[in-house]
């Protein structure tokens, strides 16, 4: 496996080889603080900014990286950095890595197309067998978001480093291997598409999206009366969600949890479509999106309940009522 300098061009990004001349560019959109909460070092400064590319530099001269500068093709301007790293060329291995993105462009395609670009350029170029991505465990979006690209969660390293703050950090490492590419190259596509679509995936909800999923659950039958309080715990608590929001407003617009064991059995709950948004096809969009999510690809039954005026919509799918000697049981407290 021999990796060296590369650009990888896609129609949103392009992730070119760092350098010291994007300096001022990430300089002017990486000061941020909250781009660097869940990373063991802070940058502050412009100094720090250039030691930061030096450091990357000088991991790619001694072949333990490859950083990229990531490159707004609408602007041309640098608003983050990635890069291969931990490379172990005997067992074609690389982890994707040190990826930060300026807050604007973090709800954007641009994220994923450039997982799509490095995870490409990996497996059909590099011919790697195996492609791995860790975070800190306490970043549910970040895990959220590896899991939903189609990367596989193997376990958590406990005690593994020490932050900034001095906090001790466990990490949740995660995988992708050659015979999995496939599937998760065509979720990402799929992804990109939607997007194109006017279609704004997101898979964390921001406080004015929870606020808008409390607004929606008023409306229904089966969640009127949970509280703000309620949501936030059951969000805490519901590790898989699917959700869509509006591109220009981020208004939320649809919402799907899931409980499972990721092998036999997955239970969907709170499918939810705002009303401005019925009959447009997003509920389809988004029943399509938990069906095919990475995560449940080895699930046996899904499952769920709902009113019988529903149920040619999930027919759809594949849901059918249950035999007639079965029966949905439930205990309320």
């Amino acid at each position: 496996m021999e990796i060296a300098p590369v650009t990888l061009e896609g129609r949103h990004v392009r992730l070119e080889p760092l350098s010291m001349a994007h300096a001022d560019d990430l300089s002017a959109i990486g000061l941020d603080p909250d781009l660097w909460r869940w990373i063991p070092f802070q940058i502050t400064t412009p100094e720090e900014m250039a030691g930061y590319i030096r450091d990357a530099l000088a991991a790619q001269q001694a072949g333990s990286a490859l950083p990229f500068a990531t490159i707004d093709r609408q602007t041309n301007k640098a608003i983050g950095s990635t890069r291969y790293m931990n490379i172990d060329r005997a067992n074609d291995r690389v982890e994707i890595g040190s990826t930060w993105i300026a807050r604007d462009f973090q709800r954007s395609p641009i994220n994923t197309e450039a997982k799509l670009l490095m995870l490409r350029h990996a497996f059909e170029t590099l011919q790697c067998m195996r492609v791995e991505l860790k975070t800190d465990s306490m970043n549910r979006r970040s895990r959220n978001a590896i899991q939903r690209i189609g990367a596989v969660q193997e376990g958590i390293f406990r005690n593994h480093m020490r932050t900034y703050t001095g906090r001790i950090r466990h990490s949740v490492y995660f995988s992708i291997i050659d015979s999995e590419w496939p599937q998760v190259k065509a979720g990402l596509e799929s992804k990109l598409a939607n997007r194109s679509q006017g279609l704004h995936r997101i898979n964390t909800l921001s406080e004015s999206q929870i606020e808008d999923l409390h607004r929606l659950y008023q409306n229904e039958w089966w969640t009127k009366g949970r509280t703000i309080e309620d949501i936030r715990r059951m969000l805490d608590g519901s590790p898989l969600i699917v959700a869509f929001a509006d591109p220009q407003t981020q208004r939320l617009k649809a919402f799907a949890r899931v409980i499972t064991d990721g092998v036999y059995k997955a239970l969907l709950l709170d499918v939810i479509v705002d009303e401005s948004a019925r009959k447009t096809g997003l509920g389809k969009a988004l029943m399509d999106a938990v069906t095919s999510h990475p995560a449940l690809a080895k699930v046996q039954h899904f499952e769920l309940y709902c009113k019988s005026g529903m149920i040619p919509f999930y027919e759809r799918w594949g849901f059918k009522e249950p035999p007639p000697d079965l029966r949905f049981l439930r205990m309320s407290r």
